[in-house]
Formats: C-alpha cells, sequence, structure tokens
C-alpha cells in the first residue's frame, strides 16, 4: 500500500475507508419494499391509487385557501433491535432523532437557508409516546436483544415470529425500528440500506419505518456522512406520501409541482448541478445526498404530506392520536431499561424472568489482529443458505496492530468464514503482524492472516455436514444431485425424446431407436433457416423496438434478433413469404434468451395465413420461461387445423412493457413436413454456456472489470458509438467523452465508480471497480 501517503491524506482515507462498505452512499430500500408488499398484496396499487386521487384532489381544494398555523403532532414509539451495548442506542440519540424531526419538519433546523424560496415549515411535530396500547405508562422505547445483524428490507424486524418486534397500533403510533444493518442484492451486488417506510396503503401489521442504527440520531453511535438524523427524515418523507424527488427514473415525476426535475438521484452535495433543463435541488430531503447537504422541505411537499393527515387521508388518526399524553412511567419487563429490582435489562428481579447469561446454541468467538492498516479489514460469516448471519468492518476506528473480538451465537448448521483486505495484500505480514481465528467447543474452526484480497473457509456446528460431491443430495449450490455449481462436476442431460438433437440410440431427430416414436418416412424441407450472422436471413426488421443484436445473448454464433416492449408490429420480426401449400405440417423450431421480462410479460408466435395473422404459440415469463437461461422451443402446426397458404408467414412479436424487457431470438428453423412432425415442445437449455468475463445491462457491456490497467472497454449493439459520464460515488464527474469504446480510466484513483452511457434512446449506468 501507500507508504508514502501523508499523515493528512491518511487520515482523510482512514475515514473514507471505513464507510467505503457500510455508509459510502445513501440506499433507500423504500421502493424495493413497495414492489415486495404489491407481489403480497394484489390489491395495493389500487389502494394507493385511490389515496393519489384523494391526494390531488386534496391539494386542488386547498388552492389559495391554505390555512397555516394547524399544528399535527404524530405519536413516535421507536423499537430497538441490538446485539451489543453499542447497537443498544442511548435514550440520549434517541431523543436526538426526535429533536432532528421537530426542527425539519417545523423548518427550524439550524442550517436552513434562503436558496429556495418554496422551502417550507410543515407544522408537523413528533413526540415520544408516554401511553403504551394498554393504557400504562411508557418511556415510548422498546429493545429486544438479538444475534441478528441483517434485517434486509422484508418487514423481517417488524414480526415477533421472524426475531423482530411487532409494531404498536399502526393507527395510534407512528412505529420506528432501528436495527443493526440492512442489506439487499442488487444486480448481484450486496447494497447497504440505510432505512425504508411503507407508503400509505400498506398493510397495517408492518406499516411504519426502520433505519440503521448508525444513522438515526445526531449523537451517540453515528456514522459520517449520515450523522445528521436526515435518514429518519427522507424516510418519514416517505411515510407521508412523498416520492424520491428524481420520481425513481430519468427525469421522473415525485407528483410535486415546486421541486425542479432531476435526471437521477444526487450523491455528497452537488449544490448547482443541472439536469433534466433544470438547477437540481440536492438540498431537499427526498435527494439522496449527505446529511449536511440536506436542509428542506417545498411548500408542495408540505401539502402532500398534510393531505394524508386532514380529514378522510390515510393518514388522519394519528393524527388524532392522543398517546403523547401525560402519565409517569413505572418499571415494566418490557421497557427496554434496566430499573427496579431488574438484575439486566428487563430481566431477574422480583417481577421478571431471569436474565440469561450463555449462549443455547453454540458459541463461536472471533478474534482479528489487524495489521497496520485496520480501516481496510472486513468479514462476513454466511449460512449453508448463503444468507449472511454475521459480518464487521471496515475497522478504520481500531488502532493499527490492535485486536477486536466478538462472540457470536450460532445454531447448528454448516458456514462459511470470509475475510477481505480492500488493499489485496492481507492482514499478515508485509505491514504488519495480523491474524485471526474463530474457535468453537470444538476448537479453531478457521484461522490465518497471510492472504491476498480475501480467504474463505467452511466449518459445521452440532453435528452439520458439509455438502459433498458424493453425499446423494442437491445441496450447497449443486444444480442437481452431486453435480453442477461451482465444486462438482458438470451436471449431465439425459438423452430424451423432446431435446431437439440425435443422441443416445436415435435413428433420427428424437425418433427412433429404444425409448422414441419411429421417425417419419415422410419428406420434410427446410423452407427458411435464420441464424442472423450475415444479415436479417429473409425476416423482416418491424421497426424501432427490434434488431440485429451482437453478443452473448445469442444462442449460436454472435448474432440473434432482439424484440422488446409492445409497440406492435414495431416489436416484431416477420419471416419472408413461404409456400406451405404442398405440406402435411409445419414445424417452427428456434432457440430464445428472455432479460428482465416482468412476471406474465410474454412474447407470441404468430401465422399470416394468406389474409390475417393469428398468434398460434405463447411464451409467458414465471409460466413458460425465466430470464437470464436459454430456451429451444419447438411449434408444430397441421394443415387440417390451419389454413396452409401460398403466401404465409411467421412473425415473433414482444407484449412487454417497457424498452428493458428484452426476447433474443436466434437459429430459426421452419421445416415443411409430409408425415408427422414433433409434438409443441420448450425446453430450458440449463447448460448452456455462461460468459463470466462480462457484466449485461441491456445491451451495453463493460470489460474489464474490476479495471487493473489503464483500458476501460464499452461494447453497444452494431459496434454503436456514444457519449458517456464517469462519476464518483459522492456524485462528482471525473470524466467525460464523446466516444466509448476504448477509455483510458489511468487518471482514476483506486475506487468504486459508476459509468453513465448515453447512446441517444436511453441512458445506461453500471458500476465498476478501478483497481
Amino acid at each position: 500500500m501507500k507508504k508514502t501517503i501523508t499523515l493528512t491524506l491518511l487520515c482523510f482515507l482512514s475515514i473514507v475507508s471505513v464507510f467505503a462498505q457500510e455508509l459510502y452512499e445513501r440506499n433507500c430500500g423504500t421502493m424495493e419494499n413497495l414492489e415486495l408488499r404489491k407481489q403480497q398484496d394484489p390489491d395495493l396499487e389500487k389502494r394507493m391509487q385511490q389515496i393519489e386521487t384523494f391526494t390531488q384532489n386534496k391539494i386542488q381544494a386547498m388552492g389559495n385557501n391554505r390555512v397555516d398555523g394547524s399544528i399535527i403532532t404524530i405519536p413516535v414509539v421507536v423499537h430497538v433491535l441490538y446485539r451489543n451495548s453499542t447497537e443498544n442506542i442511548s435514550l440520549a440519540q434517541i431523543q436526538s432523532q426526535l429533536d432532528v424531526l421537530n426542527e425539519d419538519f417545523r423548518r427550524t433546523n439550524p442550517d436552513a437557508d434562503n436558496t429556495w424560496s418554496q422551502a417550507a415549515d410543515s407544522e408537523i411535530e413528533f413526540c415520544l409516546v408516554t401511553v403504551d396500547p394498554n393504557g400504562n405508562a411508557t418511556t415510548g422505547i422498546t429493545r429486544k436483544s438479538t444475534t441478528r445483524q441483517d434485517w434486509g428490507a422484508n418487514d423481517d424486524a417488524k414480526r415477533s415470529s421472524s426475531g423482530g418486534i411487532d409494531p404498536w397500533d399502526t393507527t395510534q403510533y407512528l412505529n420506528m425500528w432501528v436495527v443493526p444493518k440492512m442489506t439487499t442484492v442488487s444486480q448481484g451486488q450486496t447494497i447497504n440500506l440505510l432505512g425504508y417506510a411503507q407508503f400509505p396503503g400498506g398493510n397495517a401489521a408492518t406499516d411504519g419505518v426502520i433505519m440503521i442504527y448508525n444513522a438515526f440520531g445526531r449523537t451517540g453511535a453515528v456514522s459520517a456522512p449520515f450523522d445528521g438524523g436526515r435518514t429518519t427524515t427522507h424516510e418519514i418523507g416517505h411515510f407521508f406520501n412523498l416520492r424520491h424527488i428524481w420520481g425513481d427514473a430519468n427525469c421522473g415525476n415525485d407528483f410535486v409541482s415546486d421541486t425542479p426535475t432531476h435526471q437521477t438521484s444526487n450523491g455528497g452535495c452537488p449544490i448547482g448541478q443541472v439536469s433534466c433543463s433544470s438547477t437540481d435541488m440536492p438540498q431537499n430531503y427526498m435527494d439522496y445526498t449527505n446529511d449536511s447537504c440536506m436542509n428542506l422541505f417545498t411548500q408542495g411537499q408540505k401539502d402532500r404530506m398534510r393531505a394524508v393527515l386532514e380529514a378522510g387521508g390515510a393518514r388522519r388518526s394519528l393524527a388524532l392520536s392522543d398517546k403523547c399524553g401525560g402519565g409517569t412511567p413505572t418499571p415494566t419487563c418490557t421497557d427496554g431499561i434496566q430499573n427496579g429490582d431488574e438484575t439486566g435489562v428487563d430481566c431477574g428481579g422480583s417481577s421478571c424472568a431471569p436474565c440469561q447469561t450463555a449462549c443455547s446454541d453454540n458459541e463461536v468467538n472471533l478474534s482479528i489482529t489487524f495489521d497496520n492498516y485496520p480501516e481496510e479489514t472486513a468479514w462476513t460469516l454466511t449460512n449453508s443458505g448463503g444468507q449472511t448471519v454475521a459480518s464487521g468492518g471496515t475497522y478504520g476506528s481500531q488502532a493499527d496492530g490492535s485486536t477486536y473480538t466478538e462472540d457470536l451465537c450460532l445454531v447448528d448448521d454448516c458456514y462459511t468464514f470470509t475475510i477481505t483486505d480492500v488493499y489485496g495484500d492481507g492482514i499478515c505480514c508485509s505491514y504488519g503482524n495480523g491474524s485471526y481465528s474463530l474457535t468453537g467447543a470444538s476448537g479453531v474452526l478457521a484461522s490465518g492472516g497471510s492472504f491476498a484480497s480475501s480467504e474463505a473457509t467452511d466449518f459445521c456446528l452440532g453435528g452439520s455436514t458439509a455438502p459433498t460431491c458424493t453425499d446423494g443430495i442437491q445441496n450447497g449450490d449443486e444444480t442437481g444431485v452431486d453435480c453442477g455449481g461451482s465444486s462438482c462436476a458438470p451436471c449431465v442431460i439425459p438423452p430424451t425424446c423432446d431435446d431437439g438433437v440425435q443422441n443416445g440410440d436415435e435413428t433420427g431427430v428424437d425418433c427412433g431407436g429404444s425409448s422414441c416414436a419411429p421417425c417419419s418416412t415422410g419428406g420434410t424441407d427446410i423452407l427458411n433457416q435464420g441464424y442472423f450472422e450475415s444479415g436479417w436471413d429473409g425476416w423482416s426488421d418491424g421497426g424501432s423496438d427490434c434488431y440485429r443484436y451482437s453478443g452473448s445473448r445469442s444462442y449460436e454464433g454472435s448474432y440473434s434478433i432482439r424484440i422488446r416492449d409492445n409497440s406492435g408490429t414495431g416489436s416484431a420480426m416477420t419471416s419472408p413469404s413461404l409456400n406451405l401449400t404442398s405440406y402435411d405440417q409445419v414445424e417452427v423450431e428456434f432457440y430464445f434468451y428472455a432479460n428482465s421480462m416482468e412476471t406474465g410479460e410474454d412474447f407470441w408466435l404468430r401465422y399470416y395465413n394468406g389474409s390475417s395473422y393469428s398468434t398460434v404459440a405463447s411464451y409467458a415469463s414465471g409460466t413458460n420461461f425465466n430470464n437470464s437461461t436459454f430456451y429451444t422451443a419447438t411449434v408444430t402446426l397441421n394443415s387440417s387445423e390451419v389454413n396452409f397458404a401460398s403466401n404465409a408467414r411467421f412473425r415473433f412479436q414482444c407484449d412487454a412493457s417497457a424498452n428493458g424487457d428484452q426476447v433474443y431470438i436466434d437459429q430459426v428453423t421452419i421445416r415443411g413436413i409430409n408425415g408427422s412432425g414433433r409434438e409443441n415442445t420448450i425446453r430450458a437449455l440449463s447448460n448452456f454456456r455462461s460468459d463470466n468475463s462480462f457484466e449485461f445491462e441491456e445491451d451495453f457491456i463493460i470489460y474489464p472489470n474490476p479495471v487493473k490497467g489503464n483500458a476501460l472497454f464499452v461494447k453497444l449493439p452494431n459496434n454503436a458509438n456514444a457519449s458517456f459520464r464517469i462519476i464518483n460515488m459522492l456524485g462528482q464527474t471525473m470524466m467525460k467523452g464523446d466516444s466509448v469504446k476504448e477509455i483510458n480510466v489511468s487518471n482514476l484513483k483506486s475506487g468504486m465508480y459508476f459509468i453513465e452511457v448515453n447512446d441517444g434512446e436511453e441512458i445506461m449506468t453500471k458500476k465498476f471497480i478501478k483497481q
């Protein structure tokens, strides 16, 4: 590493690297949670539309008759889930968050300025409740010790059945949960979340907001740059029906008239940035900027929030709740503090259950002695299902050469412990004598120190056995019984009578031999074959949503035909005219690959009988196929059922909903048959080639990733060109240009970046790492 870096720069890098993996950018899980809620509740979208109609009508009715000065107070209960004393945040930290909310929503925040004239006092205040659902006095805080670190964005923290804390009556209390950590997976990468909220109209059993402990409040265990309490301000904005200021789309709509249109989210604090023909408002609480940058809601956002709290609004009951009324808290066994004669937090003494002093499962101790760069070290522990059950790092706050220990309580299972070093030189022995060990009742489970970027060790507890390629069951990441995955030999698919190839003892393609039907003796003519390597092979381009594609989504060779969206013939490819009058049957065999097709979206094979088109086969995502898998399909038409015309045609047509919903058609063979053909079939080619050296997002490819040299290569369909912009994690533009094919990135420092490519029709973004 870096031995000549000055002390000042080293301190800066240490601060940055501490949060490079944990808090390097603001990520909100609200929209992801909304999509999950829609899948679980088919009527949710309808209810949200009704709320939206009410909101717009209410805002219009306000018009110029807006009455200010009516303060609404929202009662708050805070549920804390913690593993250790740091995560069991103090009353002072919780109170600091309430203070921030009252300042931000009343526009009394010290950093408020006059940059934007539409900044407004929302006239909404918050209080910790003093009365619980049973009418007893309370501090407004509940606490629960847990061994779980990562709570995801699936509402587990809101259910005691999942180890969380059940909400109090959500019509009377604004429930806030504070958890150790939340992550989600996007495009194969694990993303850290700061928080998420539930929009009005959702399930009452999960209503509320949830944040991580070190982005909650502005004192105590908080971490820059999200140490000002603005994460909770942002999430409560969602709770009161505000959308992200960029509308979660390129120059999208946030349903507020006085916020400028943003191209996308902003990080850092890019004051003065222009996008979508207007100056961005990075100071808005509904952007993704740092806490120190945010300072306002607009009048339009105020109106939108107040609408759900007014008579008839979805949050009206909260505005009328009296749960902040008086009462002096008395000790209970659920108040989250050690009081009365308790010997621990809510345990021991004359009234509460005895305190538990030991782990009832498998107690495991982790010890890490750092080298001279603890800010580079991190670790994860995953179970046999691939779920992260514990993690830590990086450790920029630890002293060089110091030792960190943590006790873990693990259920019987098999685990993988992975330790990583950001710089790639391990923790021993170039720059200090670091080491690590993971120890259980049976002895050392994992240990080491001398490695490069990472080191992983598998172990099992409680009699569980690790998956092997000879245990006779499909486990681990195997794709079959003792085959496939990262460790076992590829699975062998036995010959069948519908796999589209001549194999086994077949005497023809899927016919003859000991198992298949006898091969037809009738004649077969190939009427058209479309491989698309040198052109369209007689097929016609339907329009803007159909084109000849080059890339790894083609089944054979380099080229296929991509169809997308649902623009009628514009989303279709059509065969040349075919004379079918002399055949008993016609067979269409083809291969396809789908990308980002949402559940229920489909594509069709249509047939023209000389006068009109009809759909002869339909393939729906989630029913007939899944994304990112190659399939082969066969469709057979009979002359007794369909008019075989002298000018017949076939057409593949996409029926999706957006440009990103795509199907790639390849190796189309149309056969005229006298005799009997095959039945209609569709089969996934699960063992077909995969190319992990490229990363895909629609038709945009970058490589290599990570970039170890000086050149980043960008590939677009048909070798097209485009302009580009490279952005760092703070949202700052580091490079831009008019040609993307080969970009010299030698001047970029090591780190993570985004490349934004504009081909004139759409803007596509991808993340890459410069080493």
